[in-house]
């Protein structure tokens, strides 16, 4: 790490000090700061190691932005599948499975 000053400031008058003077007693230097680095991290499930996110995390691995989290999953309760089957007239004999289905699907998606 470079520990040089980029660039001075004049204790006197608070202005910076332009290229090519002639540094005094009186001059205050300026450092940088060293930027933390950010790592890509994928974050997954320990159970079935699917991705759960896709986020930024800094040096100690602290979590800093989340650019993509999986959406909760949509779930019908047996009131609900009920109610649409009722009202896609379902009949049990006739077995009309694909719309059914789609009636479920499009419930799901409205939650």
């Amino acid at each position: 790490m470079n520990n040089e000053p980029v660039a001075w400031i004049d204790k006197n008058t608070g202005k910076p000090r332009m290229e090519g003077f002639i540094q005094t007693d009186y001059d205050i230097p300026l450092y940088t700061h060293p930027a933390k680095e950010l790592h890509l991290s994928l974050q997954k499930s320990k159970e079935t190691g699917e991705l759960l996110a896709v986020t930024y995390t800094d040096d100690e691995h602290r979590i800093v932005e989340v650019l993509w989290q999986k959406p909760p999953a949509k779930t019908l309760t047996a009131e609900e599948i009920n109610q649409v089957a009722k009202e896609c007239k379902w009949d049990y004999d006739e077995m009309n499975v694909v719309d059914f289905a789609r009636a479920i699907l499009r419930k799901a998606q409205e939650k």
